[in-house]
């Protein structure tokens, strides 16, 4: 029997109930599929290697022969690379390097291209957090709202959680509404936010666990190490049965620190902003697990192709939900390695490296203000006159913002940007814009939006 089996039965009475009804009954209500889709899920990632390989072929080439009909962008491509509908009916998911690699520029310039034509049904803009790339926009619709949905609670059930269970999450913003404010309260889950974090913020956090006693945490990996920081510095004794990671690098350091403080073992998750959840740990706390029956992961070169297993490479993602805008071959923009081996667990799901690069650094002020890079994503998403961005800081009274204007980029926009990182900071900080005409990648092919040589503490 597997640890996921056991910590089913092992469901609260509540649990069940958010189990058997709740999710259901939210189904019905927003026309998802996630109670169904999950109960797939469940029985699929035990499925062997051939059975999973058999799977995905049928997935790939519904979605190829659905984007040669339907997406002007894919007609155009495979019309290009020779590619007739008998060609696309037999295509093998080994096969994908034939077809391009579709990038956050193509978004920015094809957007329209990229549609489904004669879609019909609601959609939802879904947005890049930006920390690693440009900041794009896709489209999502229910179908794709349910594989998201349905993934989550795979790979939540691998570290023993399921929703109903009193937990806490750290997210972008506390204006929740009505229906996110309902959700909260029926699943039981305490949502605070992810910015600044100053030892007020961070004691209301220890409090608000303490009182409501909860066992689980979610949210981004930089600011669950800064609250674990806070917890080990205080002597806190505070016992997590999960903790789930996602956003940022779960770096070794951020694991050893934050599973002392919380005496628990953390699942790091790998999900993009563009709605897609790609892989996740599982029991074992080691490699990510692919989720290959939702989607998949390449790791290629510079030119598109996949490199040897354990050898480093650019991420691209493939949907197998078609949505209102398909995403084929979609460079995150993120590196990582394929890992070699079967893992304890007993599953066949490819396993894929931590996602790899430079430590994501966190703005600390002398007041005790922590900025992490989300807080500065979520910013300046919303502001389309401004192209790419990096946050610099020297010394703690002080950052400089280094931006690329983009037509209709006017200067009081910088006032506006200036406002909202003050208003989430305690300390008075000085900040110095730069306009410039590139912001250079590392050499990892990787941009760092926040460069912090201030030490947190």
């Amino acid at each position: 029997m597997s640890d996921s089996d056991i910590a089913a039965r092992r469901l609260t009475g509540y649990e069940r109930f958010c189990r058997s009804l709740l999710i259901p009954a939210g189904d019905l209500v927003f026309g998802h599929s996630v109670a169904s889709r999950f109960r797939e899920l469940q029985s699929l990632q035990w499925q062997s290697r051939d059975e999973i390989h058999a799977y995905r072929q049928s997935r790939i080439r519904d979605l190829l022969t659905f984007c040669a009909e339907r997406v002007p962008f894919y007609k155009e491509a495979f019309l290009e690379l020779g590619l007739a509908r008998r060609d696309l009916e037999s295509f093998d998911t080994d096969q994908l390097p034939q077809l391009p690699i579709l990038t956050k520029q193509h978004l920015l310039t094809r957007f329209e291209d990229l549609k489904v034509q004669g879609f019909r049904g609601s959609v939802t803009e879904m947005k890049s957090s930006g920390s690693t790339g440009l900041q794009t926009v896709t489209l999502s619709d229910k179908s794709c709202f349910t594989e998201v949905y349905a993934t989550q609670l795979l790979f939540w059930s691998w570290g023993g959680f399921f929703m109903g269970k009193p937990h806490l999450q750290t997210g972008m913003s506390l204006e929740r509404g009505a229906l996110r404010t309902l959700k909260d309260n029926l699943f039981r889950c305490s949502y605070v936010s992810a910015f600044g974090l100053s030892d007020a913020d961070l004691q209301r956090i220890v409090d608000l666990i303490k009182r409501k006693r909860i066992r689980s945490i979610f949210g981004y990996a930089s600011s669950i190490y800064v609250i674990a920081r806070y917890v080990e510095k205080n002597d806190f004794r505070l016992q997590m049965d999960s903790i789930f990671t996602w956003g940022d690098s779960l770096f070794p350091h951020y694991r050893e620190l934050i599973e002392n403080a919380f005496s628990c073992p953390v699942n790091d998750c790998y999900g993009l902003g563009e709605g897609l959840q790609c892989a996740a740990q599982c029991e074992q706390h080691d490699a990510l697990h692919e989720a290959m029956h939702g989607v998949v992961v390449e790791i290629v070169d510079a030119n598109g192709q996949s490199v040897p297993t354990g050898q480093l490479g650019k991420v691209v993602v493939t949907r197998f939900v078609p949505g209102a805008m398909p995403l084929l071959r979609y460079d995150t923009g993120d590196v990582a390695y394929f890992v070699d081996g079967e893992c304890k667990c007993g599953r066949q799901l490819r396993r894929i490296s931590r996602i790899q690069g430079r430590e994501t650094d966190i703005v600390t002020t002398p007041a005790g203000d922590r900025l992490i890079v989300h807080f500065f994503t979520q910013i300046f998403e919303c502001v389309p006159e401004i192209d790419q961005f990096q946050v610099r800081q020297q010394s703690p009274e002080s950052i400089s913002v280094r931006y690329i204007p983009r037509p209709g980029f006017e200067h009081s926009i910088l006032d506006s940007i200036r406002e909202q990182i003050l208003s989430n900071c305690t300390f008075p900080l000085r900040i110095d814009f730069q306009a410039v005409e590139k912001i250079p990648l590392e050499k990892s092919n990787k941009r760092r939006f926040v460069i912090s040589t201030v030490p947190l503490d």
